[in-house]
């Protein structure tokens, strides 16, 4: 049976619904009034602290609302200097030494100096939490050093070619306010929670219980885009329901949907005159992640079994747009392609059933876990419940908001059998997929599937360390050749992320890496 759970989170949002639908009208005329741009996201807030959070759901508070030294830009996707003016790299390629900004400044006023760089690094490393696991065994306490007010120097562990596209997840944090509001030695986690230290383009402003966000244009960032007119304020509006985010579009209560559609959502949205369909070419993938951790889970027999009860050709042209394409591999297929011929199990019931009647496996409930307000990942779970049930195995589906997932994600107990999601791009290289979401060492920090094949592990590490870009890419191709072997996840499709918009905002780019808006160049009509 299907079991939308009622967890504290989804009590919030319902207690909060009729109150935001009341004050639906009031907040459009003020949106107008007051050059604010609404956007419709469809995950919630939990926390304002960007250390503690590195997903593509809930990357507007970390992208606006902070700095980091370098930054990931559209048209054409590069990464760049941000916070930092300059850089130099030694020989060995360990030691990074950054010259900053000399006109950045902090919310508060204060210039953004290599102390605060050097805390944000010990934060982050100290917390365990957001990029950390990307940098252990290359970033060790104590080995970030301010050189002087304006120089920060890094020195690595070992060379990495990872390094430079990791720097955009470290969000830069004012140190001293942060210190100021420690409590017990908690690093300022408590405070940071409900509110920011950053030196972003956009400062914090307000926050509803629902979730939502309401950002404002900081007048002293360095950055000069937006032109004559920027847009003021921005309101990240909590609308889980995806059906709700296109009619709320369609009426002009709100400026931008976000998330993901449904074909026949989508096709409402491009048929209408006054709303632009953006797709960000985003590498990403849609996959079912199986937890290998325990059983039936456990055997490769098991997870093919399970994998072909999966309908993912009907998946593919019943959700997602036009022009996706099926992935036979955990790579995008711009990053990756599978050995020629290479096939993934075929959507059979007859030889699942006799798969499954020789793994001799315990008989019991299987829980696949949703992402609510995401028609992607609950269409998908409806579509595992049917072929589990034609293999004889009951199931049910637990959907929850997307903070409750993640929390999940992280605790092994608590990890649903089977989870349906987007895995986004969060720095553009294939470690991206296969390092964070299959390394031995990475469970519940990125490995939420507890999957462990010691033999793939050692080779994903060894493509890591890879400089040579041909190399690298031949040895990643290869780990996720043996990956979809061993059938580590169910592997589904690929496809570019739909934005809608009104056309009253002009000059509205977006961020490939993070699949969001960048509101900095905007204007609205």
């Amino acid at each position: 049976m299907r079991d939308r759970k009622r967890t504290p989170w989804m009590l919030m949002l319902s207690a909060f619904g009729v109150v935001l639908s009341m004050v639906m009208a009031a907040n459009l005329a003020a949106a107008d009034a007051d050059k604010r741009l609404v956007v419709a996201i469809a995950s919630p807030y939990d926390t304002l602290d960007p250390h503690l959070i590195l997903d593509t759901r809930r990357t507007d508070v970390r992208l606006h609302v902070y700095d980091g030294l370098f930054r990931w830009m559209d048209g054409p996707l590069r990464i760049a200097p941000w916070l930092a003016q300059s850089y130099t790299v030694s020989e060995d390629g360990r030691t990074f030494r950054f010259t900053l900004r000399s006109d950045a400044k902090f919310h508060d006023g204060r210039e953004v100096r290599a102390a605060d760089v050097v805390y944000s690094v010990e934060r982050i490393l100290a917390l365990k939490r957001g990029v950390a696991p990307l940098l252990n065994g290359l970033v060790s306490p104590g080995s970030t050093k301010a050189i002087d007010p304006q120089t920060v120097e890094f020195s690595l562990s070992r060379p990495s070619p990872l390094f430079l596209t990791l720097l955009p997840e470290i969000a830069i944090v004012n140190s001293e306010l942060l210190k100021a509001n420690e409590l017990n030695n908690d690093w300022g986690r408590a405070w940071l929670q409900f509110n920011e230290a950053g030196s972003g383009a956009y400062l914090f402003k307000s926050r509803d219980p629902s979730g939502g966000v309401v950002l404002e244009r900081f007048g002293g960032h360095w950055s000069s885009d937006g032109g004559s007119a920027p847009i003021k304020e921005v309101e990240l509006r909590l609308v889980l329901d995806p059906e709700q985010r296109v009619e709320y579009l369609l009426k002009g209560d709100v400026h931008v949907a976000e998330g993901n559609f449904l074909p026949h959502q989508t096709k409402r949205l491009r048929e209408a005159k006054d709303i632009t369909v953006a797709e960000i070419d985003s590498p990403r993938i849609f996959v079912g992640l199986l937890n290998a951790g325990r059983d039936p889970f456990k055997t490769q027999a098991t997870r093919k079994a399970i994998a072909q009860a999966f309908h993912a050709e009907s998946f593919i042209a019943g959700a997602l747009p036009q022009g996706a394409t099926a992935v036979t591999i955990p790579l995008p297929p711009t990053l990756g392609a599978p050995p020629q011929g290479f096939q993934r199990p075929a959507y059979d019931i007859a030889a699942a059933t006799e798969a499954l009647a020789k793994a001799k496996v315990p008989a019991r409930d299987i829980t696949i876990g949703a992402i609510a307000g995401d028609p992607h990942s609950e269409r998908a779970a409806l579509i595992m419940m049917s072929g589990l049930a034609r293999l004889g195995v009951t199931s049910r589906i637990v959907s929850e908001p997307w903070p409750a997932v993640a929390a999940r994600m992280r605790d092994e107990k608590q990890m649903y059998d089977i989870l349906f999601l987007w895995k986004g791009t969060r720095y553009l290289d294939a470690n991206n997929w296969l390092g964070e979401m299959y390394d031995c060492d990475m469970f519940g920090t990125g490995n939420s599937s507890w999957y462990c094949n010691r033999d793939i592990d050692r080779l994903i590490k060894e493509a890591r360390g890879i400089s040579d870009a041909r190399l690298r890419k031949e040895a990643f191709e290869k780990a996720a050749a043996l990956l979809a072997e061993d059938q580590a996840s169910i592997f589904i499709a690929s496809a570019r992320k739909p934005i809608a918009y009104s056309r009253k905002i002009k000059g509205l780019r977006f961020t490939p890496v993070g699949e969001t808006i960048d509101p900095r160049f905007a204007t609205m009509n």
